[in-house]
């Protein structure tokens, strides 16, 4: 598919979300905003959406050859292991050889669940948030989805294929709504399908049905709207919202949708989308986020030691942890565009390689 840069900036907005949810005290605003799961679910449906997008076009090209389909399949998983396993195994290891200098306790079987992609699972089951990879559990559901999926949309029989994405919100949807633990029972993926298959629905639009875009568009938008005010109605009532997931999912495809039709449009947010800040942010997402927890406590253990001593005089200190994210997260983003530029974009160029065609 064509590179459309406004994505970049959308996934700008959800690392952002997901580095200040963590790095920002627990009584802040953001809480209320349940800013980290946002960013997360933007990122699901994202992924969802645009590898559909890849999957679909490639099927319709190859439709009626189980050789080419096959092909298909060898050369998506071989760009996703380009794209995906070098930096994230860099940061498995690098959180192992760091451990003891930053106090970080790490067992035998989270370091397992981080190097098979089942860290969801191990926080599931152990019911206790890991020190320095408690991030790791969105890329797990990620890798999980990346592994089935290529299978099922090249190889669903067409006619029924819809149906399935429709049964996949479903199962999200009503996997949430039995949900008791609060704080772990959104880990597994089962619960997590609903994102995936909005994003999934929207790319089967896209590719076999376009004529349609614009009325889903609209009502994506009613959608949206609705989904705000039940936000709002909620918050000020002080009610939890176990669909919390499924209605980020709602909003973050009506952002992808509007980037789609609206994208050469002169408006503001396509103006703030084509933010040359925000696309360069998004184009090094994935290390911002793979890096941001353990850079975390290298910014704490100075911070604190060197910087913060000499300012701390002259500011509210009800301002210090923000002034604290935006310092380092400047930092943070010059380190993971130097993990661009010298890990992930040379790795990312054997993808000519792994051809779709």
């Amino acid at each position: 598919m064509n590179y459309i840069k406004q994505l970049d900036s959308i996934r700008a907005l959800a690392v952002i979300l997901v580095v200040t949810w963590h790095w920002v005290p627990r009584n802040s605003f953001v809480e209320n905003l349940h800013a980290g799961a946002l960013g997360v679910n933007i990122f699901f449906v994202l992924s969802g959406f645009l590898i559909t997008q890849i999957l679909l076009t490639n099927r319709k090209k190859e439709e009626g050859s189980i050789t080419s389909k096959t092909q298909v399949l060898r050369s998506f998983y071989a760009r996703r292991v380009l794209r995906i396993f070098p930096v994230y195994y860099l940061t498995v290891f690098l959180t192992l050889i760091l451990s003891y200098k930053l106090s970080l306790e790490i067992s035998r079987n989270e370091m397992l669940s981080n190097i098979t992609y089942t860290s969801n699972f191990f926080i599931y089951i152990t019911r206790e948030w890991p020190v320095s990879s408690l991030h790791f559990w969105s890329l797990a559901v990620e890798e999980q989805f990346y592994l089935a999926w290529p299978l099922v949309v090249l190889f669903w029989p067409k006619k029924t294929l819809l149906p399935l994405m429709l049964f996949f919100i479903a199962t999200g949807l009503i996997s949430q709504l039995v949900i008791n633990d609060y704080e772990f029972g959104y880990l597994p993926t089962y619960t997590c399908l609903d994102c995936f298959g909005i994003g999934g629905l929207l790319a089967f639009i896209v590719v076999h049905l376009p004529l349609s875009l614009q009325k889903f568009y609209r009502l994506l938008t009613i959608l949206s709207i609705a989904v705000i005010v039940v936000f709002i109605v909620c918050w000020n009532l002080n009610f939890y919202l176990r669909n919390t997931r499924f209605f980020h999912g709602i909003v973050s495809a009506w952002m992808i949708t509007y980037i789609l039709i609206y994208k050469e449009k002169k408006s503001l947010l396509v103006s703030l989308l084509n933010s040359r800040l925000l696309i360069s942010i998004g184009k090094v997402s994935y290390g911002i986020y793979l890096y941001h927890i353990l850079y975390v406590y290298f910014a704490n253990k100075y911070w604190y030691k060197y910087v913060y001593d000499h300012y701390s005089a002259f500011i509210n200190k009800a301002f210090e942890p923000w002034i604290f994210t935006v310092a380092n997260f400047s930092m943070l983003y010059l380190i993971a565009w130097l993990s661009w530029k010298f890990i992930e974009k040379p790795t990312l160029s054997l993808k000519r390689k792994f051809q779709y065609g």
